[in-house]
């Protein structure tokens, strides 16, 4: 399936619903088709005044090509008394049938004190009318005497851009990376030199997923064929095959950090594409892109504390800096230790 990547045009702001004065600031971050799935991430933040407790306001996105269209989950933002009937009702269906019935991406009470901020988030099987699809915004007051649903708001449009198989990373030139641990655990000083020392990213292994799953069953690629994959064709491998490639270049720092950035382009919403992007770009002196690819990754687990340390030393936060890399260097992580390291022997005075 060739890919086609989404580019997102437009940000929706200021939006207000009669009546309830409800204000919608939403931040596009991707649509695309990516192997089986199509994935859709933005951020809708929302703030309204005035809110009536037996009112509810739901925001559900529609994904429309031509005389195609599909609802995708919705968003119930409740008053205070319409939240606890729904969750009354919950709790009479699931005493009734034995489960909760949800089909909404979230239900949540809201008043005029609490905007919220929703991390919106989805993936459903690919067909072949998506690939031009766009997303509309649809806005829906419901109150107790009927529902006032206003007219679809368009919030991503497709820009055709298609990513060839022999996509071409240009990649900066690179010094080698510091080295790292000894097998003890303490930590290798850096060789004295006439340069700053580089600091080390902190690099996560993609675990297994259907993508990954299939192509172990139907092609079975060995280390070379996946190497020549990559060059030719990177769609075709799963973000783990992508980066063992890119292990299999340690001695070649700039094809290494080509395949990264590979696999962060045909994966842009997967956290774990994002923080080994962060980590690239931080062992390549880029805070503009680190700062871009942590806010996607798992803000979690050791390897982001230390990307996170090394990216607040690098931007002046050094306190912070200091602060999240000896907590992640008191849970083990070496990375840590040895940035640390490279930090006060940048910082010694002559």
């Amino acid at each position: 399936m060739r890919t086609k990547t989404f580019i997102l045009l437009c940000l929706l702001t200021c939006n207000l619903l009669p009546a309830q004065n409800v204000k919608l600031d939403i931040t596009p971050h991707f649509l695309g088709v990516r192997a089986d799935s199509l994935l859709l991430s933005m951020d809708i933040s929302v703030e309204i005044e005035d809110m009536n407790p037996k009112n509810a306001v739901i925001l559900t996105p529609v994904l429309t090509c031509q005389d195609r269209r599909m609802l995708l989950p919705a968003i119930h933002l409740n008053g205070k008394q319409k939240q606890k009937l729904y969750l009354r009702n919950q709790i009479l269906r699931k005493k009734r049938d034995g489960k909760e019935h949800s089909p909404a991406y979230l239900v949540a009470v809201i008043d005029d004190e609490h905007p919220r901020t929703i991390a919106y988030r989805t993936a459903l099987p690919a067909e072949n009318w998506m690939n031009d699809a766009t997303v509309y915004l649809r806005r829906t007051i419901v109150r107790p005497e009927g529902e006032q649903t206003l007219k679809d708001t368009l919030i991503i449009a497709p820009q055709y851009a298609v990513l060839p198989p022999d996509v071409n990373v240009t990649s900066t030139t690179v010094q080698q990376a510091p080295p790292p641990a000894t097998a003890s655990g303490n930590v290798t000083s850096p060789a004295p030199a006439n340069r700053k020392l580089k600091y080390k990213g902190s690099y996560v292994s993609p675990a297994s997923d259907d993508v990954d799953i299939r192509n172990q069953k139907e092609l079975n690629f060995n280390l070379e064929e996946a190497k020549i994959m990559a060059d030719i064709n990177p769609q075709m491998l799963s973000l783990r095959e992508l980066y063992t490639v890119a292990l299999s270049y340690a001695d070649n720092k700039a094809k290494f950090y080509q395949i990264i950035n590979i696999s962060v382009k045909l994966y842009p919403v997967h956290p774990a594409a994002n923080l080994n992007a962060a980590a690239a770009a931080i062992e390549q002196g880029d805070t503009k892109s680190a700062s871009k690819f942590l806010s996607m990754a798992l803000h979690e687990g050791l390897a982001y504390k230390s990307c996170r340390g090394v990216y607040e030393l690098m931007t002046g936060n050094t306190y912070e800096g200091i602060r999240i890399l000896k907590a992640a260097k008191a849970e083990g992580s070496e990375e840590a230790a040895y940035n640390l390291n490279v930090f006060f022997e940048n910082n010694k005075r002559p």
